[in-house]
């Protein structure tokens, strides 16, 4: 048997050199760009009480625990643009502001924030400054108080075709 029975060309004609290198470019190429994503991206979705507590991260359960005490409810009525918040519970003073956050669960770019102004008899209403739809979870709290609390509604569809209602996070 001499060489030249298994000559069968230049090695860039050879179909398994072929077969092996093109996915391995393939792979390189897609780990760039992951990389890429991955830098480039902010991954900061969660909207909730956090601080740092040494190296690990502990939630804050006071607002919750005050919402909790007051009985604070708040029944949330959308009419297309136009959002009403009836807060009930035993807080006195009602706060003048309150901020409705409407978050998206995986980008917070699609996140929306409403203000809500007080109309009297804790009746508060604000406009959408977008359209929202979709799966979302909404988060009340009171701005320019000096106790804070927060009332919560997870997977919550947008627009809703009734009245939610918002509550503490229980314990």
């Amino acid at each position: 048997m001499s060489q030249h029975e298994f000559d069968e060309g230049p090695w860039y004609k050879q179909f398994w050199l072929w077969f092996m290198l093109v996915p391995l470019g393939i792979l390189v190429l897609a780990s760039f760009y992951l990389l890429y994503k991955a830098v480039t991206t902010h991954d900061g979705v969660v909207v909730d009480n956090f601080y740092r507590d040494g190296k690990g991260y502990a939630v804050r359960y006071e607002e919750d625990a005050f919402a909790r005490n007051m009985n604070l409810q708040g029944d949330v009525h959308w009419q297309d643009q136009t959002i009403r918040v009836a807060l009930s519970g035993e807080l006195s003073p009602l706060p003048e502001l309150m901020e409705l956050l409407i978050i998206f669960p995986t980008n917070d770019d699609y996140d929306v924030t409403v203000n809500l102004q007080h109309r009297g008899l804790g009746e508060y209403v604000g406009t959408l400054p977008d359209t929202v739809a979709g799966n979302r979870h909404l988060q009340l709290h009171p701005l320019n108080v000096e106790q804070e609390w927060r009332l919560h509604a997870t997977d919550v569809t947008v627009p809703p075709t009734q009245p939610l209602v918002l509550l503490p996070k229980p314990e």
